[in-house]
């Protein structure tokens, strides 16, 4: 007989179960629980087997069958629990009521039999999740009650709390009769306390930054409740905000996929204010906080947060770019087989590009004699630099590329650097005009992530940071660490090929052209990048000369030249070491 179990996944589950026959009822729990639960994270892990709705049945009805052969094991109650997991994310995915009210059974089953289980809390803030996502919302505020009036030591108090309040507010809403034209008046917030308006945050499978604007300088804590390997309860990074309030009209986007889970705010305790990230999976994080500017009115507090890596099957390319063998093309010497594949593991090939024109908006950036300002011109060699890598790149292995801004508005500087770790760049290259009080001053420079004690590197730096050096000094222990973990060798040799190809290319055309070279400075638009990055100074817009050349067609297209030849270079020189 011809088996009908074709998915190695599904086979291996076969096999566990087969084995389970064999056994003693603790080595049957103890196997069966080990099995089940290394097929359930790859279950977690793997898109392509999450597709298949029999896979998530299969771990689901396995958890919940350990756990009713026998409720004292001292792995039952993460059985149950995980069960129930199972059932609300199958859910969710599937658009499957059926599965909800199972998920909703198990819940409940949970807290009727553990109680007094570590894992209780969870179990009612699932049962309350589900019974709000049903419209029941009187059962839901029930479930959310038992936490915050019988659990206030848990660490889903807060949300439980959060989530009551909102209900109630609902409720009361409903019941409360509309004034026309007439808005209640907000509490007002206590005298002398920083006011937190905004939450923003940007996620991808192995990398969240989540960006906290208060209207004023704060003190912060922050700390990291690490997962518990027997309870599989996920990561926590919390910030602690002193002498703190949230603002009234206070949002957070919804999150929808990538390494954070979820994000909620609360008071923790008299004039704190906490904000806590549910991570899905953790290999570092760094906290540091940007000062107020003219271009920014806000302190914002920045954390970042690294996962345990991209998911391999999203690494590898299954349709590389087809080439029109009539035009002329790059065409390295590739191997093919393991060492290809290994080489895209590795992430050696560059195929997507985020192009960075700095500065927009309310902020110009520096302004020649003319007039001419440093954001309009930035943008244009932005788009021009894209539309070319669009048309030539794809010879050379690009395959995307991107804008931050593909028009004149504002940007904050931690939102330029995340933009391009949510496209899931291979290099960052923010394009930028020098400027400098005298207007003799001219040349072509580029910069990579680095501290220095060059006076005029750092204050070129605070310009563009819109800071003072003093405020650079402050970010010197946390840039440390991010210089220790970034690419610089990689953003070195990249930023070598782009500054000497502008340079040689423009030189053809143009005299009086000073090589300024390659060097390092804190930027806060290269923090966090951990890709290729770097800051090119195109030229010195304080310079009349200079400042007529930037208005022209020509030497954009020059400077645009420049820039793809040593991303072409660059692209070479990676694949010939690799």
């Amino acid at each position: 007989m011809k088996s009908r179990i074709k998915s190695p996944f599904l086979f291996a589950v076969f096999i566990c179960l087969l084995a389970f026959s064999f056994a003693t009822a603790n080595e049957k729990n103890k196997a069966l629980y080990e099995e089940t639960f290394k097929l359930y994270r790859q279950l977690e892990s793997s898109s392509k087997k999450a597709e298949r709705s029999e896979t998530w049945d299969l771990v689901g009805n396995t958890f919940y069958r350990i756990y009713s052969q026998d409720p004292d094991w001292k792995n039952s109650p993460l059985c149950l629990f995980v069960a129930a997991r199972v059932y609300e994310k199958k859910s969710l995915r599937f658009n499957s009521p059926k599965d909800s009210e199972k998920a909703l059974k198990y819940s409940r089953e949970f807290v009727k039999t553990y109680p007094k289980d570590s894992l209780a809390d969870d179990s009612w803030l699932r049962v309350g999740r589900i019974l709000e996502r049903a419209g029941k919302k009187k059962e839901a505020a029930t479930a959310y009650q038992k936490i915050v009036y019988g659990m206030k030591e848990s660490d889903t108090y807060e949300t439980a709390k959060k989530k009551l309040a909102a209900l109630s507010e609902t409720a009361a809403s409903r019941k409360a009769k509309p004034a026309a034209h007439k808005r209640t008046p907000s509490k007002p917030h206590p005298k002398g306390y920083a006011i937190i308006k905004n939450i923003r945050h940007w996620s991808t499978d192995d990398y969240t930054r989540v960006v906290i604007e208060t209207d004023r300088e704060i003190k912060y804590s922050s700390n990291m409740l690490r997962p518990d390997p027997n309870l599989k309860t996920p990561p926590r990074l919390y910030v602690d905000l002193e002498k703190t309030v949230f603002d009234d009209s206070i949002k957070i986007e919804p999150i929808t996929k990538g390494l954070l889970e979820g994000i909620s705010f609360a008071r923790n305790r008299p004039g704190v204010a906490r904000v806590v990230l549910y991570i899905k999976d953790l290999d570092g994080h760094k906290v540091f906080s940007l000062k107020k500017s003219e271009q920014n009115p806000f302190f914002r507090l920045v954390m970042d947060i690294k996962g345990k890596g991209a998911n391999p099957e999203k690494i590898f390319a299954k349709n590389p770019p087809l080439y029109n063998d009539k035009k002329p093309s790059f065409r390295p010497n590739i191997p093919q087989g393991d060492i290809e594949s290994l080489k895209q593991a590795l992430g050696l090939k560059i195929r997507t590009v985020v192009i960075d024109p700095g500065h927009g908006g309310h902020d110009p950036g520096a302004i020649g004699p003319s007039g001419l300002k440093e954001k309009d011109v930035v943008l244009k060699i932005a788009k021009r630099l894209r539309q070319r890598l669009i048309e030539e790149g794809k010879n050379f292995g690009i395959e995307n590329v991107y804008l931050t801004r593909d028009n004149d508005r504002f940007i904050p500087l931690e939102e330029r650097t995340a933009i391009a770790k949510k496209r899931k760049a291979d290099i960052f290259i923010s394009i930028h005009c020098n400027g400098a009080k005298t207007k003799k001053a001219h040349g072509i420079e580029t910069y990579i992530l680095g501290f220095t004690n060059d006076q005029t590197s750092l204050q070129l730096a605070a310009r563009e940071n819109a800071t003072t050096t003093k405020g650079l000094h402050s970010l010197r222990n946390i840039l440390k660490d991010y210089i220790l973990s970034s690419k610089i060798e990689e953003s070195q040799q990249l930023a070598g090929h782009v500054q000497k190809s502008i340079v040689q290319n423009v030189s053809i055309k143009y005299k009086y052209i000073k090589n300024k070279g390659v060097k390092k400075a804190p930027f806060v638009v290269l923090i966090g990048a951990d890709i290729p990055s770097l800051l090119v100074e195109t030229s010195f817009i304080t310079n009349p000369r200079e400042e007529k050349r930037l208005k022209t067609k020509a030497y954009i297209e020059k400077i645009v030249d420049g820039i793809i030849l040593g991303i072409k270079q660059y692209s070479m020189q990676t694949q010939k070491v690799s």
